[in-house]
């Protein structure tokens, strides 16, 4: 084995305790996450899939060193240590589908090593066949496969291996790490050798790390059954011969239980005085494979000078248990429980009230919550969906109640995973690289700022409390600054450097008192201060109106001048000098900004990146836009002028057509066009040096004469017409009879004389007035053949005299017999029948029109 000798206890916290060590988590079906963003953001060249159990480590900078699923290593390039090789028979002895499967601790005296923890899943299966290799039935006989064959375990080797540990050496393979010959798999032994059934299972799945009293030592803390082991880590590793202290506290879960009784997470808060634990459940039905729900959740005390765990409080029971945490502070403890099938509660407890079980608040609750709840280095609480291409996140931890803020919305502080899936396990950390850390950067209430952006004209300052008897210690990139040995630390740039320019500074301050030494860090990033210069806004101007700018328009063109992307600009806009220069009265950045005060320029206060600061002016030009009414005109083309066009003008008369530019829906580019069929054109009209414009739209119609017919109705005495226009005629029509006055858009005529009517159709689009002549026809009731020239002729009157066809008309006495035949050119019946006179009596006729129409009816002869 390895032999360690202690070294300057200085070198030992700068290298534990920089807090970078936990900045890149890998997890879930090749998942990961990084906090060297802010946000975090999604890994996605991660080669690690696993159900539950992962850990990963980083150096003091952040940058990633190896990461398992407690069976495999892979490097910080993603490739697989040759002595880490569950696939070639060189891996470890953890699994995949225990809960904490791996757990990684940097040696506190030799920054080459680490210990790669791991604890195994004790499968029930696999006791039954101990000592020989799984799995086996209840009664010890070999079966081919687990009885959960198609879930977990997965390439299971048939025992219960418990905890182990290996040692990773960075120096071997030239710097990416190799575990050490001889150094993997050390068993620790945290059960009774002598007793039977303790000797099956070995360990439970949990396991967590804190930093002992000393500042300089680790706490590694796992439990089987009632009993919580700690292992010291200090200047000698673990010692040839480990020996745990061993704590004895409720609740008792028997391997019994097992392997459902093993599951939950064990944590330790992160000033190590408290260590929360998740129990699934105490019963487990191997042949219907049914937990019982009798899990739970305590609370202890923890000594972390003595490694002694006392005190236990059951926080709730009745549940299976699963994803424990503590707050970044250590005042509220939080849990994952499940108390009916299908539906799981994030819970929250209040460790600083006196009751604390009753303090308990329910967050959130979901029939997806059932996972992992990891605290991250930026004090906030990360939570598994197992299956889902994100993690949900608990914002605000040291708060209570709602005001934790938890969400599984991205835009909300949940961190998408890039197309990766999580599935029921985050990776564990030594706790104490979640202490809270001492602020750098002044902010408002106190709060930790670790992340800073600066412009090169800047200097900066970052300082914490001058306490009496403490040493200061800085650090640059991972370099001590030994000439800086006070509270406060200047920060300059040299302005020829390469931008962006990041750099990340640590401070440790040893109180002098005994206390572990207080850790604060920032990460500065140093940008180029752009140089923006004055513009102009243009817009069009519509006549008798103010002028409308588009004020978004101002960081596009800010971004242009400096080859920058908006997001990294913001501006606020001003009225005058004086108020850019006081911030008073600042204007809303719109796309619709209305000059109603005819301002002459705006005054532009811009930020980038959050911190470079310059002043420009905008001057707000316009062009004046034609007056032309912009709505839709329609206008109207008489096919009776094809192929003759007429023309379309884009303007007014007496607009300059010089000043603008055109395009019609043509191509054409002429003020006006000419077109001599309908449809839709419509014109774009550019002010000339102006980016602004108008569209014109004319929707030509076509018309024409009427074609038509009319019926006559002169049957009775209410003699009409109605005027049938062909349904082939294009246009709009109205009627008027007689004369081509008094038009009317009713198409029937009523109350008419029998006569001659000429009928007019105009079309209202201006093509014209079609028209015909018609006769209404009006037969004599009676005449009186007496010779006073009146009525002395019995005739049809308002017969057409120009009909080119002759009309039939024929007169019967009362016996049928045929007294005359004539046509309309004849001057009718005078009431005589081979010159005698017919004697008074009603007598009947038959007129055949033109249009092959037969009318017949009575009439009298008086004398």
């Amino acid at each position: 084995m390895y032999k360690f000798l202690p070294v300057l206890f200085f070198f030992l916290s700068l290298k534990m305790y920089a807090q970078g060590e936990a900045n890149n988590w890998y997890f879930g079906r090749n998942a990961g996450i990084t906090f060297n963003t802010n946000p975090p953001t999604a890994l996605t060249d991660g080669e690690l899939s696993t159900s539950e159990g992962c850990s990963s480590i980083s150096d003091s900078n952040g940058n990633l060193l190896m990461y398992t699923d407690g069976r495999t290593i892979w490097n910080r390039n993603h490739q697989i240590m040759p002595n880490a090789d569950y696939f070639n028979n060189t891996g470890l002895n953890g699994d995949p589908s225990s809960t904490s499967s791996g757990l990684i601790v940097p040696h506190p005296t030799d920054s080459d090593l680490y210990f790669v923890f791991t604890i195994d899943e004790p499968h029930h299966n696999n006791a039954n066949a101990y000592p020989s290799q799984g799995p086996a039935d209840s009664n010890g006989n070999s079966t081919p496969s687990y009885d959960d064959t198609g879930i977990i375990p997965r390439d299971d080797d048939g025992f219960n291996n418990g905890l182990n540990y290996s040692i990773v050496d960075m120096s071997l393979r030239s710097g990416l790490g190799d575990v050490v010959a001889g150094e993997r798999n050390n068993e620790l032994v945290t059960f009774d050798p002598n007793d039977s059934e303790d000797i099956k299972y070995k360990a439970s799945e949990k396991i967590t790390a804190v930093r002992g009293s000393d500042c300089n030592s680790v706490w590694v803390i796992t439990h089987f059954k009632d009993k919580y082991y700690s292992f010291l880590i200090d200047e000698f590793g673990l010692g040839t011969d480990p020996t745990p202290v061993i704590s004895q506290v409720l609740p008792n879960i028997p391997t019994t239980s097992y392997r459902r009784g093993a599951l939950g997470y064990l944590k330790a808060s992160p000033n190590g005085d408290k260590i929360l634990t998740a129990h699934f459940s105490k019963t487990f039905n191997r042949e219907n494979y049914e937990d019982g729900r009798d899990g739970s959740v305590f609370l202890y005390d923890f000594d972390n000078s003595t490694g002694k765990i006392s005190n236990p409080t059951e926080l709730i029971g009745n549940v299976n248990a699963y994803g424990v945490e503590f707050s970044q502070d250590g005042t509220k403890a939080y849990a994952v429980v499940s108390e009916i099938i299908d539906s799981s509660k994030i819970l929250q407890w209040n460790l600083e009230r006196s009751d604390i079980p009753n303090s308990k608040i329910v967050i959130t609750d979901s029939s997806e919550l059932f996972n992992a709840l990891q605290l991250g280095p930026d004090g906030k609480i990360y939570h598994s969906l197992d299956g889902r291409a994100s993690l949900g996140v608990i914002n605000n931890p040291n708060a209570i109640g709602e005001d934790v803020n938890y969400s599984q919305q991205t835009n909300q502080g949940a961190i998408s995973l890039n197309g990766r899936f999580a599935s029921a396990g985050l990776p564990p950390f030594i706790q104490s690289l979640f202490s809270k850390r001492i602020p750098l950067v002044d902010s408002p209430n106190n709060e930790v700022i670790e992340q800073v952006a600066l412009c090169d004209q800047y200097s900066y300052e970052l300082k914490y409390d001058d306490l009496p008897n403490a040493t200061y210690t800085w650090s640059k990139n991972g370099v001590v600054l030994n000439n800086e040995t006070g509270p406060v630390l200047n920060i300059t740039i040299d302005s020829t450097a390469s931008f962006p320019l990041q750099e990340k500074y640590r401070l440790e301050v040893d109180p002098g008192n005994g206390d572990c030494p207080l850790i604060g860090v920032a990460q500065i990033t140093f940008n180029k201060s752009p140089a923006y210069s004055d513009d102009q806004l243009l817009t069009c101007k519509a006549p008798d109106s103010n002028a409308v700018y588009d004020l978004t328009e101002i960081r596009e063109k800010l971004s242009e001048q400096v080859n920058l992307s908006v997001n990294e600009i913001d501006v606020k806009l001003y009225r005058s000098l004086a108020d850019a220069s006081s911030g008073n009265s600042p204007i809303q950045v719109t796309s619709n900004f209305e000059n109603s005060e005819n301002l002459s320029s705006l005054f532009v206060d811009i930020s980038t990146f959050g911190v470079c600061n310059s002043l420009v002016e905008f001057e707000l030009l316009f062009q004046n836009l034609p007056d032309i009414d912009t709505a839709d005109e329609t206008l109207f083309y008489c096919i009776e002028d094809f192929p003759e066009p007429f023309e379309i003008s884009a303007l007014n008369e007496g607009d300059d057509p010089a000043a603008y530019d055109y395009l019609w829906s043509t191509g054409e580019i002429s003020s006006q066009i000419s077109v001599n069929s309908g449809g839709e054109y419509f014109v774009n009209i550019n002010v000339k040096g102006a980016e602004c414009s108008l569209r014109k739209t004319f929707i030509v119609t076509e018309s024409g004469l009427a074609s038509f017919s009319v019926d006559v109705d002169d049957g009775g005495n209410d003699k009409s017409i109605q005027i049938n226009v062909d349904p082939f005629s294009l246009g709009d029509y109205e009627f008027a009879l007689e004369q081509p006055l008094n038009f009317q858009d009713e198409n029937v005529f009523e109350n008419l004389n029998p006569g001659i009517y000429t009928v007019y159709v105009r079309d209202k689009s201006g093509c014209g007035i079609s028209e015909k002549t018609i006769g209404v026809i009006g037969i004599m009731a009676f005449f009186t053949p007496n010779g006073d020239g009146i009525n002395d002729k019995w005739q049809i009157g308002g017969l057409l005299e120009n009909n080119q066809e002759d009309i039939l008309l024929q007169v019967y006495d009362r016996y049928g017999k045929l007294m005359t035949t004539f046509t309309n050119k004849d001057s009718g019946w005078d009431g005589t029948y081979n010159g005698r006179k017919m004697p008074e009596d009603d007598y009947w006729y038959r007129v055949r029109l033109t249009e092959g129409v037969i009318k017949t009816g009575s009439f009298t002869l008086k004398r």
